[in-house]
Order: structure tokens, then C-alpha cells, then sequence
């Protein structure tokens, strides 16, 4: 009997997630689940052939097996097989292969607008979490093998193909606080939040993509938008102080 060893990348996040089982007999299972929080879902899996090398990976789907879970839990799901080729359950199936140290990464230049309204793919999301400084402790919205030895090295640039290297940053940002404001809820007294004006903008390679944070790790927030040498976010927080974090407070993009 044939021994079938199997190389599994992945994704989990809530109530969804991604897996794309490798097996070595050149077959692969894609599966794709989402569950609502009130109940009923679905799982989707591909079938299919793969070609592989230490730099690319191509699927080869043939057929698909759509599990449809119900609200009521009484209710038994429904399976459905199809033969691939219905646009709406098509997948990915071009990836670059990377690797950093220990970890490894599949990533897709295929644009997708399932998770954003915004236009993005792997390679965008994976710099978000380079940039961040999440990676390579924590995988965002992309099909890695994390492996239990940790990553010492910084990523290298070159790995990513030229045309996504603009999305990296060289450098972490480093800016300080500006101006704050404070903004009430007009229909609710008690609810405010702040208005944080930072001291770098566009011109210091900062974008709406990017999230900031204090050394402390205690204030942090997104940047939602950005001028040449300016740019704003807001912090929701209630235990946020002038008086410890005053103008001037300095805030980066990674602090390790």
C-alpha cells in the first residue's frame, strides 16, 4: 500500500478559514470553510493535480464538493459535487513559493475582493504583516506552514517579485504625535474617541494600510488617511491621557 505523505499550508481566522492539503502522490484537496455566527455555513473543497517547484506551485482543479450547513442545527446539510468550472467557486491556482528561515508561504498575485473592499492579493496582505512587524510570529490571510523554530532573520526584499517590492517597507516609520482632538458622540455623551494627527505623511512612505503603536504597546491604531507630510488616526480607547501620551509622544510602525 502507498505511504501518502501530505504538505498542508493554511489560514484559520474567525468562523473561516483556508486549507490546501499537498498530498505526495501529486494530488491536492483545497478546503474552504465559512460559518456564520448565528448558525448555517459552508465548506468547499477542490479536487485536483498540482505541479510544483521550489518557486511555483500550479493547482490543476478537476471537481468540487460544496457542503451547505443550514441555520437550524436540527436540519441535516446538504453535499453537492460538481464537476470545476463554475466561475462563482472558482480558486486560486497560481502561487509563488517563499520561504523565510523555517517558515514557509504560498502567495497569489490574483486580486481578491473577498475579505476587502479594498483591491489587494497575498502579496499585499503579506506585506501589511511584515510592515507591522506581525510576521513572522503571526500569518495574515494568506496559505503559510509555520514551522516551531523561530525566525531571527529580517525578511529579505528580493524574495518578492519586483512588481510587489513597492508595497514593503525598507525601513519601520517612526513619528510623533502632532495635534489631538477630542471628538464626542453628539447623540451620546459618554462615547468620544481621539482624533491623532501624526508628524509624517505620504512623502515618509506612510498609507492607510499601516497601523502605529507606542513602545508600550499601549496605544495603537490604524491610519485612515494621509496627507504629503501629515496623517490621522483615531483611537477608541477610554484609558487614553494627554497627559501620558502628550504631543510629541513618538509612535512606530515596528518597534523590534
Amino acid at each position: 500500500m502507498q505511504n501518502i505523505d501530505t504538505l498542508r499550508y493554511s489560514y484559520s481566522g474567525f468562523n473561516n478559514g483556508l486549507r490546501l492539503d499537498l498530498l505526495s502522490d501529486g494530488r491536492f484537496i483545497n478546503e474552504n470553510y465559512l460559518f456564520s455566527c448565528f448558525g448555517g455555513g459552508e465548506r468547499k473543497r477542490v479536487f485536483g493535480t498540482y505541479k510544483m517547484d521550489s518557486i511555483n506551485l500550479t493547482l490543476i482543479p478537476e471537481k468540487i464538493e460544496l457542503i451547505e450547513y443550514p441555520e437550524k442545527m436540527e436540519l441535516k446539510p446538504t453535499k453537492t459535487q460538481i464537476k470545476y468550472g463554475i466561475d462563482s467557486l472558482k480558486i486560486k491556482t497560481e502561487f509563488k513559493v517563499l520561504n523565510w528561515e523555517t517558515n514557509k508561504y504560498l502567495l497569489s498575485e490574483f486580486y481578491d475582493f473577498g475579505w476587502s473592499t479594498d483591491k489587494e492579493n497575498d502579496f499585499i496582505r503579506f506585506a501589511d504583516y511584515v510592515n507591522n512587524g506581525f510576521e513572522p510570529e503571526t500569518s495574515g490571510m494568506y496559505l503559510s506552514k509555520r514551522s516551531k523554530d523561530s525566525v531571527k532573520s529580517e525578511f529579505n526584499i528580493k524574495k518578492i517579485p519586483e512588481k510587489w517590492q513597492k508595497y514593503f517597507l525598507k525601513e519601520p516609520i517612526t513619528a510623533k504625535i502632532k495635534s489631538l482632538k477630542k471628538i464626542t458622540n453628539p447623540n451620546d455623551k459618554e462615547y468620544f474617541w481621539w482624533e491623532i494627527e501624526l508628524d509624517k505623511g505620504s512623502k515618509d512612505g506612510m498609507n492607510k494600510r499601516l497601523s502605529m503603536n507606542t513602545e508600550d504597546d499601549m496605544i495603537f491604531f490604524d491610519i485612515d488617511s494621509v496627507l504629503n507630510n501629515r496623517s490621522f488616526g483615531k483611537y477608541y480607547m477610554p484609558d487614553f491621557t494627554t497627559e501620558k501620551y502628550p504631543i510629541g509622544t513618538e509612535l512606530r510602525t515596528r518597534w523590534k
